[in-house]
């Protein structure tokens, strides 16, 4: 089975929220929107060494004024489906059917309720419930209840990796009665070793840990999912993406211990020492379908060790959630698996890219401009979309004059000319980023301008998010509000000339000289020299628009 939705009122940074998760999701989100506490809700309920746990006083959520009081209600809600229809009918599952609820679209679903509740005496309540489809609590007695939690929980464990790693006594080898047992605990001893020495260790201690990963891995790997037939997820629009979840990949891992590169082997020493460590004294039942939490995988990872750790982890047969702030990380997930957070007034919304909104050729585009050129682009703010290259050097640098650090505000420059104006405008819209065009004042301009306004259809104040250059184009601006001298000399021209040249033979003499970004610098250089006020009015006005527009994102 795979979770399918959580519900979160109340609990820790989170009012209220809302979201859909699927068999790989990425979810971003600025600090304090949530994630985390996400993350805690699964892995405090459903990990094997807290599946009782109980609610305290912290776990209530307080709302950012400290004159507002705190909740004193937690609603958690689970939804979790069958990966294929009349998985419930498999045997592994006859002692949970009770909990199962009568098919729709084709699947069955399993609800889980958790609920918290401070009383007017002060005491914390603490009660666990599955519901029936119509959201009504199944009434069990409190043994039967508690054995059905219990059952249900072990198909379902979460495995929480990448947060600090909890300490545990090192396992003596000498009490380590079976194969496995014995297997682990030298896992355990060469994990501690890598992660506390920058020493190499020695071949024989990595060849002997090489031989107990490969009994590991056919332990809890092999010949768990070998026969599972995982449903396939859409990659059709997201180019050079590793495949879906696959025995062919458990096959693949199986070679990487048996051939693989000593470096690559070594990466799988540290992974599955970990995820020993999470895991704990709790064994995984046969039939389990783990749901991994990956939070901040990148961290004290060089680039190229952390793909290298992300090729692994993506072959895991089991449900990935990860939390991220890495740019090169993200290039590596289809988009149509990335989840961004935003905080609001009352509540955290999950936003995400909608397939229906995009021919195919679009979602190639975006996924080659934005996805893997411009990775970062979806951690930001807002987007400034422009038409060439001039407007990506330059305009940055004229903010920062006017006193705004574009980077500080999370406001992200991004050229449209390749990927295409409507594909880029309806992804920010999709993911909830603010966004604003800056055209020229030139007959293709005006066609952009127009296509803005389509788009909106009257939904919004056009001035919030189109700008038209009163010019054929930024160098020609500049060229008409005092910066002439800057093409000019770029031409090896004079003031005398331009009573026979044109304007345009002017700047394009001076990027046929040089290259538009380097014109671009040079009109900053000589922005600086003259000062803020130089700045043509209507770039000065963008650049507070911009800035505005992405604080309304700021939480």
């Amino acid at each position: 089975m795979l979770l399918a939705r959580i519900e979160v009122v109340g609990f820790r940074g989170i009012n209220r929220l809302s979201i859909n998760v699927k068999e790989l999701s990425a979810f971003l989100g600025e600090n304090s929107w949530g994630k985390t506490s996400l993350f805690d809700a699964l892995s405090l309920f459903f990990s094997g060494t807290h599946k009782t746990y109980k609610f305290i006083a912290t776990d209530f959520h307080q709302p950012p004024n400290p004159e507002i009081s705190s909740n004193k209600l937690i609603h958690l809600v689970f939804t979790f489906k069958e990966q294929c229809s009349g998985e419930f009918q498999q045997r592994q599952y006859k002692n949970i059917t009770e909990i199962w609820n009568p098919s729709k679209d084709s699947f069955r679903y399993i609800y889980l309720q958790i609920d918290g509740e401070i009383s007017d005496s002060g005491e914390i309540i603490t009660r666990r419930y599955f519901l029936d489809n119509e959201g009504n609590e199944k009434l069990f007695s409190k043994k039967r209840l508690a054995n059905l939690l219990n059952e249900f929980i072990s198909f379902v464990p979460v495995l929480r990796m990448g947060s600090e790693i909890s300490k545990r006594e090192e396992v003596d080898s000498s009490e380590a009665y079976s194969k496995r047992e014995r297997c682990e605990a030298r896992i355990k001893r060469i994990f501690k070793r890598l992660l506390s020495s920058s020493q190499q260790l020695s071949e024989y201690e990595m060849s002997r840990g090489y031989e107990a990963l490969t009994y590991l891995f056919d332990h809890y790997l092999f010949k768990r999912y070998g026969t599972v037939n995982y449903s396939r997820v859409d990659f059709e629009h997201d180019i050079h993406t590793q495949r879906p979840l696959s025995f062919q990949g458990l096959t693949r891992f199986n070679d990487l211990l048996k051939t693989g590169h000593k470096r690559d082997r070594a990466m799988l020493l540290l992974i599955f020492g970990e995820f020993l460590e999470t895991r704990g004294e709790h064994l995984l039942r046969r039939g389990a379908s783990p749901i991994l939490l990956l939070e901040g995988p990148e961290n004290n990872l060089h680039p190229v060790n952390l793909a290298i750790t992300w090729r692994f982890f993506s072959l895991l047969p089991m449900q990935k959630l990860v939390c991220t702030n890495s740019s090169p990380l993200l290039s590596f997930f289809p988009l149509s698996r990335i989840q961004r957070l935003v905080r609001h007034a009352d509540l955290i919304k999950s936003y995400s890219l909608n397939v229906k909104h995009f021919s195919g050729n679009d979602l190639r585009r975006i996924a080659f401009h934005v996805r893997m050129n411009r990775p970062q682009s979806l951690f930001a703010r807002c987007w400034l979309l422009v038409e060439g290259e001039t407007e990506t050097w330059l305009l940055s640098e004229l903010a920062r004059l006017c006193g705004y650090s574009f980077l500080v505000e999370g406001v992200q420059i991004i050229e449209f000319a390749q990927c295409g104006l409507d594909p880029l405008i309806k992804l920010a819209q999709d993911l909830h980023i603010e966004w604003h065009v800056l055209t020229d004042g030139d007959s293709a301009g005006q066609k952009y301008a127009q296509r803005v306004a389509d788009i909106l259809l009257g939904k919004d104040f056009l001035g919030n998010r189109l700008s038209v250059l009163p010019a054929l184009d930024i160098e020609h601006l500049f060229f008409e509000h005092g910066f002439a001298h800057v093409y000019l000399e770029a031409a090896s021209c004079t003031e005398k000339d331009l009573a026979h040249l044109t304007v345009n033979k002017v700047i394009e003499k001076a990027v046929h000289k040089y290259s538009k970004p380097e014109l671009g610098l040079a009109i900053a250089s000589a922005v600086e020299e003259c000062g803020a006020d130089s700045i043509p009015l209507i770039l000065k006005r963008l650049f507070a628009r911009l800035v505005g527009l992405a604080r309304t994102q700021s939480g």
